[in-house]
């Protein structure tokens, strides 16, 4: 479940960058950017979240992102991103004898790109929280958290990169 929030703010530095064109002076401009996932990764044992046995990550993901541009030249070249995706997890063992895990998460995100230079520069920064219970078919359940936050600086080099996964 490695999160995609540098991949977001890679594509929101495109976006952006088109956004940093001529702007309206009566208002912000607003796009849209749409997510939908649907993917299977398969993981060995001791390489899953929260089980030791080897089996399948199943995510599907939707939902999608506010990018909003400031109006009329303020803050130049900066672009604030706003989202909300849903999904559900699923942890499938090998093992038919082993419990499989299933849940529904509510994942927000925001950000903000700040500098968009000739050269194609971007300093940036995002955060994200998710937070989910996955059921066991066997009654049992495990409780997921994510967090994290990136910064790049100018030169597109992450300062800051600090991811914070929790399982009981």
């Amino acid at each position: 479940m490695r999160h995609r929030l540098s991949t977001l703010l890679g594509g929101a530095a495109l976006i952006g960058a088109a956004a940093t064109g001529p702007v309206s002076a009566t208002g912000a401009d607003h796009a849209f950017f749409p997510e939908h996932y649907d993917a299977y990764e398969h993981f060995a044992a001791g390489q899953g979240f929260c089980v030791t046995w080897a089996g399948t990550f199943h995510e599907v993901r939707h939902g999608g992102y506010r990018l909003v541009a400031a109006p009329g030249g303020q803050q130049p070249g900066e672009l604030h991103i706003n989202g909300v995706i849903n999904g559900t997890v699923e942890l499938i063992p090998d093992d038919t004898s082993l419990p499989t895990y299933a849940g529904d998460y509510r994942e927000k995100v925001n950000g903000i790109v700040t500098e968009f230079t000739d050269d194609g520069d971007v300093e940036r920064i995002g955060q994200f929280r998710l937070r989910t219970t996955l059921h066991g078919t066997d009654g049992s359940s495990l409780e997921l958290r994510l967090s994290g936050k990136v910064t790049f600086n100018a030169n597109g080099v992450a300062t800051v990169e600090r991811d914070t996964f929790t399982c009981t």
